[in-house]
């Protein structure tokens, strides 16, 4: 599709192909696109972001027997997947070979139709798991957990359940990026904590409740942008004896009680102000949840990344665009998903990790180099389509493939036409938009997805038989018994939600424990609803133009122009609150 372009002295205006939406493309950026030897992107930095998005299936999970030993397994593939799946120890086995489903390159037919049959045909990683997982079943994109549920991209954690980014945490539940932290509870952003509950964007906090933007601070409730500080109670000091005679009066062990906090809570911390980024030990940067970066822009979650730009999830990694998840000591990747551990010159590619090294439009492969157009390859060099060639022959070979993919571009659904430089056609992608991590950030209604070209599944019927209805649960938790862990709870919402919703859900004998431990009370909603819950409480995947609320200084932030909160650059909330 031809797309507008105008040129400007500081780089070029170009309408997104996808949403039709100006994009501008800076003079780094094309400088990038040269070292790498591709064609500048025809979709803009959002479209591009939410179509990697789509390869990141990390929460859908589905019991199905693996297609090489029969038994029956965890998996992120439905039984209805079009997929030859294998469970975790049969795919890594040497009881197959995909080299065996190799493909002679066929000039007379497009490149992403021949990789859609390929694609089609290679057996797929049942579940992404590294290290060892004991007694963790029902993780994905986990390394090294132990007694763990529900948790996904997490490592190296103990007893934890029901959460997302949760690194070196131990005793923890219901949390979103939770690093190094114990005994925690629907925490948001927050690391080195513990025992702390109801809290977002903390570091180095003990033994408090609803805190929001603080640090090393201790016996504290209800609190906002504090440093240092012990029993407090809402920003009030107190002496320790009135701090723990003010926090009885508090009924946090009942649902109404946490309710009526938050309440609370929410209307007070309307007074504060919020910085503009978070970002720690950082130069040069832009986007939100950054650490230990220099020149990163426009980026999300990120750190120890240097010289990158539109990453989302990247950690110990250089000179990177458009990348989102992994790093660990990468470099050189662009318009790639979950790519890691020592990977270089690595373009258009999805879950791939260990050493691939000048990889083009490959999927699921590892410990390899001089790869275009693989899936599921291991230990392999100078292959395309999972053929093997000399050295001369695959370097002869390539340039005709990609000058071919050029002259015969791939046609999706709805007519658009995929080159060289553009990755995967949303109609190659192996999940469903409503499977990903893409509907968790940019959430959608079928009738829009599919309107775009987007796979869309309608989730199985579970037919569970309620035992308890939500609104009979009780409310506090001195009321509830073992009794409960025979009982199929009814979620909330009841399945009328956008949020993946399971319209039941079971207490588990460690959740007891822990509620009764923490002395707080039973959820009402179901786990994929609680996800869906802390997730609205942070700011988008997003920048907008906005000034200090204190200085009139242009800023970018996730704070759109229209929010209510008192945005400072950074400069002035160190001034302020440091």
């Amino acid at each position: 599709m031809e797309q507008e372009t105008k040129t400007h002295s500081t780089g070029s205006v170009r309408a997104c192909q996808n949403c039709k939406q100006d994009f501008n493309i800076e003079p780094d950026d094309f400088a990038f696109y040269e070292k790498m030897k591709v064609p500048a992107p025809t979709w803009c930095p959002e479209c591009r972001l939410i179509k990697r998005l789509q390869w990141r299936n990390e929460r859908s999970l589905f019991k199905r027997k693996c297609n090489l030993c029969g038994q029956d397994k965890i998996l992120i593939y439905s039984p209805d997947s079009p997929y030859t799946v294998y469970c975790y120890s049969c795919w890594w086995s040497d009881k197959w070979d995909a080299v065996s489903y190799e493909k002679n390159y066929n000039f007379s037919k497009p490149f992403f139709e021949q990789f859609k049959e390929l694609f089609l045909k290679v057996p797929r990683l049942g579940i992404i798991q590294q290290g060892k997982n004991l007694d963790s079943d029902y993780t994905n994109r986990a390394s090294d957990n132990k007694n763990c549920y529900l948790i996904f991209a997490a490592n190296d954690n103990e007893n934890c359940s029901y959460g997302n980014v949760i690194w070196t945490s131990k005793d923890s539940l219901d949390n979103y990026s939770l690093h190094s932290s114990e005994l925690c509870f629907e925490c948001i952003n927050c690391v080195e904590c513990n025992r702390l509950m109801y809290s977002q964007e903390c570091n180095s906090c003990t033994n408090s409740t609803f805190l929001l933007n603080c640090k090393n601070c201790s016996d504290c409730f209800g609190c906002v942008n504090l440093r240092n500080k012990n029993y407090c109670i809402f920003n009030e000091q107190l002496t320790k004896e009135d701090y723990k005679n003010r926090l009885a009066e508090f009924k946090l062990n009942s649902r109404d009680g946490v309710e009526k906090i938050q309440q609370k809570f929410d209307e007070f911390k309307k007074k504060f102000i919020v910085p503009a980024i978070i970002e720690n030990h950082s130069t040069d940067v832009s986007g939100n949840w950054i650490e230990e970066c220099k020149n990163v822009k426009d980026s999300f979650n990120c750190g120890n990344v240097e010289d990158g730009k539109y990453l989302f999830g990247v950690y110990e990694a250089k000179d990177v665009m458009d990348y989102t998840y992994w790093g660990s000591a990468s470099e050189l990747i662009y318009e790639c998903s979950s790519i890691g551990r020592q990977c270089s010159q690595v373009l258009f590619s999805n879950e791939s990790w260990d050493q691939l090294i000048r990889a083009q439009y490959c999927s699921n492969c590892h410990s390899s180099s001089d790869l275009f157009g693989c899936v599921g390859l291991r230990k392999k060099q100078y292959c395309i389509l999972n053929k093997q060639y000399s050295k001369e022959e695959y370097k002869e070979l390539l340039p005709k493939v990609i000058e071919h993919m050029n002259q015969m571009p791939y046609k999706d659904s709805l007519g658009e036409e995929w080159r060289y430089g553009s990755a995967f056609p949303v109609d190659i992608h192996a999940f469903a938009y409503n499977e990903t991590a893409a509907q968790e950030y940019f959430p959608t209604t079928k009738e829009e997805a599919i309107k775009k070209g987007y796979k869309w599944v309608d989730f199985a019927a579970k037919n569970y038989k309620i035992t308890l209805k939500s609104e009979d649960v009780p409310s506090s938790i001195d009321e509830v018994d073992e009794k409960i862990l025979n009982e199929v709870v009814g979620c909330a919402h009841e399945g009328k939600c956008n949020h993946q919703c399971t319209e039941a859900f079971k207490i588990t004998s460690s959740d007891l424990n822990f509620y009764k431990r923490m002395n707080i009370p039973v959820p009402q909603l179901c786990p994929n609803c609680r996800h869906f819950a802390r997730l609205a409480q942070r700011t988008p995947i997003k920048l907008f133009d906005r000034t200090c609320a204190k200085c009139g200084t242009e800023i970018q932030t996730s704070y759109a122009p229209d929010r209510l909160e008192i945005v400072y650059c950074k400069q002035c909330y160190n001034l302020e609150v440091a």
